[in-house]
């Protein structure tokens, strides 16, 4: 274990609904070090649905609140801070948000932190503060996103932040390769290629469930956001085709979003009946149920710079429930499915990914054989070597630091 004050700035993806790398790799981290503070942001208004007055005085009265004492909590050698962001109008807020961030937790941060993580180009402006303030020794930024095409309506503000905070780092952990590439083309000093990981024993739970479970169809499984960039209509638009040929297979759609409306009309349209199911919401912790109940993982998104520099969590875990997994849109995502033997890649066209489905749905051979090479390969991306990997970088660069002075 080493000695010292270690600091994780996980911003509002700590607090996010949705699985997020930040809420995994600090905590196998911190099996390494001495102390870590780990900072989150939760939202302005964060309770049920409500009018949007009765959001606007219920989230004042938090900032209000929160502003008077920062949420504080200690867990072993983890003290978490949680503060909570305002509500600014437009461009305003990716301008100034972490500098009302900074001005309320920096009294409860320790006066040095031997390393720094910064994550997300939301606390560009803390990680620069804490850099020329010296309340760093060494400064990294978990790279886990292009994110100037997440949030496209700033997209040149977040552009700016992300080159900032990637030249004031001492080191960038990626989690793709392209990431890797652009990272150092824009002048990080050191990259670590750092892949998104996964918990392996909980989502394995779903194999093991699955060879113990009773005959059941063919069954193809889409797990995530519905969103149309996710190409979740193109499985929608093969079953037609593909039920001809496996009149038993079944399509199980997991996750809410902006498409949700349109792919239910869709599948309507297309008279697929009980063939297909949406399931809704699903808790992070019934996934491996879900998952034990398919054969084939989907991933099926249309091919764009998001994707490109992306490393989809949702293709880890797939493996890691043995599920080998059906994918296009190239990148990280590709090259993953190849080196691993776990899937198989397409082009975004219905006839590939009938092709794909129906080698895996009829030649049990063949779906053996990846899901065993999706489980291994997702053995080894496991959060808790993933934590093992990155506190070796990081003290390596620590160290290199020292000698470099």
């Amino acid at each position: 274990m080493r000695k010292g004050h270690y600091l994780y700035v996980g911003g509002t993806d700590i607090f996010n609904r949705f699985n997020q790398p930040a809420q995994h790799l600090p905590l196998h981290w911190a099996k390494h070090i001495e102390r870590l503070d780990l900072i989150g942001y939760k939202t302005f208004y964060d309770g049920p649905p409500a009018p949007r007055l009765r959001r606007l005085h219920k989230g004042i009265s938090n900032v209000l609140t929160d502003h008077r004492r920062v949420i504080i909590t200690q867990e072993g050698p983890i003290r978490r801070i949680a503060a909570r962001r305002l509500r600014l109008p437009g461009l305003i807020d990716p301008l100034i948000q972490d500098i009302w961030i900074c001005a309320i937790i920096r009294k409860h941060l320790a006066p040095y932190y031997d390393i720094g993580i910064v994550h997300d180009p939301e606390s560009a402006l803390i990680a620069r503060w804490l850099k020329r303030s010296r309340r760093v020794g060494l400064l990294a930024y978990h790279d886990i996103d292009y994110y100037p095409y997440v949030r496209s309506r700033w997209q040149k503000t977040i552009a700016w932040r992300e080159h900032m905070v990637v030249r004031d780092s001492d080191a960038v952990i990626s989690v793709s390769r392209p990431l890797v590439k652009l990272r150092k083309e824009q002048g990080a000093k050191q990259v670590l290629y750092l892949p998104n990981g996964v918990d392996f024993e909980r989502f394995n739970q779903a194999n093991l469930r699955r060879e113990t479970a009773r005959i059941r169809p063919p069954t193809l499984l889409y797990s995530g956001t519905l969103d149309l960039r996710w190409g979740v209509d193109l499985p929608l638009r093969a079953m037609p085709a593909l039920l001809r040929q496996v009149p038993e297979a079944r399509l199980l759609i997991a996750g809410t979003g902006p498409a949700e409306g349109e792919l239910k009309v869709l599948s309507q349209s297309l008279g697929l009946g009980e063939a297909v199911s949406f399931l809704g919401m699903v808790p992070y912790g019934d996934l491996p149920k879900v998952m034990a109940d398919a054969d084939v993982g989907l991933a099926t998104s249309r091919e764009d710079i998001f994707r490109h520099y992306a490393s989809p969590l949702k293709i880890i875990e797939y493996m890691a429930a043995g599920l080998p997994v059906i994918c296009s849109g190239g990148g990280e995502a590709e090259l993953m499915i190849d080196e691993s033997g776990g899937g198989i890649n397409i082009e975004f066209f219905e006839e590939s990914f009938i092709r794909a489905t129906q080698a895996l749905l009829t030649r049990p051979a063949e779906l053996a054989a990846r899901r065993q090479a999706a489980i291994a390969y997702a053995s080894s991306r496991s959060w808790e070597r993933l934590g093992d990997q990155l506190a070796n970088f990081l003290h390596q660069q620590a160290g290199r630091a020292v000698r470099l002075d």
